[in-house]
């Protein structure tokens, strides 16, 4: 009868251990908070935003958005980067996930220590200039530059994507450019359209402007036209096949996520973000609904390390 007992209670607590072990496996088994290394109110936080109210409703739970910003988003990257690595704590990244590595002497985090789930939206950078620049083209900005010196490319910051695409373009169309930084894109913006400065990279939300006249849009990178921009030609029908850049939007979690939380992250994240009307919405609040899985996001990350990189350690650009 002992012996019997002792079976029977050992087969009661390897029941309870097994129910314990499912519970824990369950995703998300408590709100999820998702750090956005940006102000509110900018294309990272919204589109952020977006998919978080889609992921609550499809997952039952909250979703909390929180700003970290500052440091050019390593400060909310380490946050991520030093949390519990259950999937409950998700960073929304973007391009700084592969240029502050090479442009910051003395990174908060480790680069390996944040491991990438899903992409869900991409932003070519477009080469505008202010409508009295006498240029319509990269042929003409060439002979512009030759003839009066350097071009002046306003950003929204010193080691943004505007920026490194600005400095990627002077090295592989020789034209030589004086970078002039602001703090933000709204400034920027400002200037350009004002004629303090000549250049910029910006995305396609500069449409209402290039349709009042105000800028001039001389071509596009990336691989093909935009729809929004039809008559825009890419850098390499311009004779820069080389030329391309993006700002992107995906998802990391810390190294050390089970496998399985991470993959059931990614799936509904891919789920969402293909949803025809979240397609819709992300291609209104100005990027392309470029939807990736963990492999093919992985595989792109290596590209953009390699592109991004290898401009930065050529141009000698650096932010501390």
């Amino acid at each position: 009868m002992f012996k019997k007992l002792s079976v029977a209670l050992l087969a009661t607590a390897l029941l309870g251990l097994s129910g314990q072990a499912h519970a824990e496996t369950q995703y998300p088994n408590k709100p999820v908070t998702l750090v956005v290394p940006f102000t509110p109110g900018g294309l990272t936080d919204v589109l952020g935003r977006l998919i978080a109210n889609q992921l609550s409703e499809k997952w039952g739970t909250s979703v909390v958005v929180e700003n970290k910003p500052g440091g050019g988003s390593s400060i909310g990257a380490a946050s991520v980067a030093q949390s519990k690595p259950d999937g409950h704590t998700v960073l929304k990244g973007s391009v700084g996930m592969v240029t502050n590595p090479f442009l910051m002497k003395r990174l908060p985090y480790e680069p390996d220590s944040l491991v990438p789930v899903a992409l869900v939206g991409t932003a070519p950078l477009v080469l505008v200039v202010n409508s009295n620049v006498p240029v319509k083209s990269v042929a003409d900005m060439k002979e512009h530059a030759k003839a009066n010196g350097p071009v002046t490319f306003a950003s929204s910051g010193n080691g943004s994507s505007p920026h490194i695409t600005a400095e990627m373009f002077s090295e592989q169309s020789g034209i030589e450019i004086i970078h002039v930084p602001y703090k933000g894109t709204a400034p920027a913006l400002n200037d350009l359209i004002g004629g303090q400065v000549a250049a910029a990279f910006d995305t396609r939300l500069t449409e209402p402007y290039l349709k009042e006249g105000r800028l001039r849009a001389i071509a596009v990178a990336s691989k093909e036209r935009l729809p929004a921009l039809p008559d825009v030609p890419t850098f390499a029908e311009a004779g820069l096949p080389n030329m391309q850049a993006a700002s992107w939007f995906g998802y990391f979690v810390p190294k050390g996520t089970p496998e399985e939380i991470r993959k059931k992250l990614a799936d509904d994240i891919v789920a969402v973000a293909s949803k025809p009307e979240i397609q819709k919405r992300i291609y209104e609040i100005g990027l392309e609904p470029t939807v990736m899985g963990t492999e093919e996001f992985t595989r792109f990350l290596e590209s953009e390390k390699a592109r991004w990189g290898g401009v930065i350690q050529s141009q000698g650009v650096s932010i501390n």
